[in-house]
């Protein structure tokens, strides 16, 4: 185990001094002296470790994730094109288009290489499908070793079912612009990137709550994201400790942000003509769709369908602003989930500790 940050220990304790007095810790009475210095100790040594665990947390989960991208190529085009990613994407290669639909569906992939090499005239259907259903879903057409007849039938293919993007790998700087496509970011978390920076700036007038809030509605907005269990431990928290410190600021529980954020997401997903309502259940891991609409009732008095024909993700995001956010603004501003003096906080027994202080100062007399 580390050697423990002494200096640190030291001036949470000077805090928790400050704040409760000589003879209470956490809320409790101590009425020796020497026993409100202990417990003051190891109070605040708790606040460090599970300060520098959350800081470990916060370097381990710090780099993106990679964009995943669904090829429809030839074995050489396959290749040529992982090395040509150099490690920087995670490449799912298909035989069929059918299964890039299919992985699309189920969110598998956030981008499409199609190659003019396999594209037939009786393909174009189904590929007009996928860039109709999944308009925010990138669909690059490739050019790479064929025939000048075959490169201009795949084009032509691709006119005709409405691909807008189209590199001619048969040069250096198709490559190039292939690169930097394939590393881009991912097209489909714009949308609730925004929705996080919007809902973090809301509440960023001191610079206390920004870091702690930002990491809580970050976390709560990952696209799988299910549980107020699962963002504490990736907060580096437990989820008591989490809600108990929600409870004491007064705010709604951490549980409320986490559900409603998932209605973002599926309302969200609901503007993609090509993925179902079970489908959209699957995306946010629901065990089914039946708990799925259960759950969308129950926050929303709607059934699933009234709900996707009333909300697109801006609206649902306002609601989830009014909701949560603009009620509890000034709360919020001086807010921060991640800090563990939140925990230390003499909010819920002052009364009680007031009473007992109010007691023995009859008794002195």
């Amino acid at each position: 185990m580390l050697e423990i940050d002494r200096a640190a220990v030291s001036a949470y304790e000077r805090h928790i001094l400050e704040m409760e007095g000589p003879y209470h810790v956490g809320g409790v009475y101590y009425a020796n002296e020497y026993d409100g210095d202990r417990r003051r100790r190891f109070a605040a040594e708790r606040i460090v470790r599970e300060t520098r665990r959350q800081e470990a947390q916060a370097s381990r989960t710090s780099v993106a994730a990679p964009p995943r991208i669904g090829t429809w190529l030839t074995p050489r085009e396959c290749s040529r094109v992982e090395l040509a990613a150099g490690g920087q994407v995670e490449l799912t290669h298909r035989d069929a288009l059918h299964a890039i639909h299919t992985d699309l569906v189920t969110g598998q992939i956030d981008a499409t290489l199609v190659s003019a090499a396999v594209i037939r005239i009786s393909d174009v259907s189904t590929l007009a499908g996928i860039v109709r259903d999944f308009p925010d879903t990138p669909v690059i057409g490739v050019v790479a070793e064929v025939e000048e007849s075959q490169a201009l039938a795949g084009v032509l293919a691709f006119g005709h079912a409405g691909v807008r993007c189209l590199v001619d790998t048969r040069t250096t700087a198709g490559w190039t612009a292939l690169r930097t496509m394939l590393t881009a970011q991912r097209e489909r978390d714009t949308f609730i990137q925004r929705a996080i920076r919007e809902l973090t700036a809301a509440t960023s007038a001191s610079a206390r709550s920004t870091t702690g809030w930002a990491r809580f509605i970050a976390a709560s907005f990952a696209p799988r994201a299910a549980s107020c269990k699962q963002i504490a431990a990736s907060l580096g928290v437990g989820c008591s400790t989490l809600t108990s410190r929600f409870y004491r600021a007064g705010l709604p529980s951490p549980k409320s942000y986490i559900a409603h954020a998932r209605l973002v997401w599926a309302a969200r997903l609901g503007e993609t003509a090509g993925l179902s309502i079970s489908a959209i259940a699957h995306r946010l891991d629901a065990s089914s769709p039946q708990s799925f609409g259960r759950t969308v009732r129950a926050l929303t008095g709607m059934t699933a369908a009234e709900f996707r024909s009333r909300f697109d993700g801006v609206a649902m995001l306002e609601r989830y602003r009014a909701e949560l956010v603009e009620p509890y603004r000034e709360k919020l501003q001086s807010f921060d989930p991640l800090d563990p003096c939140e925990t230390e906080k003499p909010t819920v027994n002052a009364a009680r500790r007031s009473v007992r202080a109010s007691h023995r100062s009859g008794r002195a007399a």
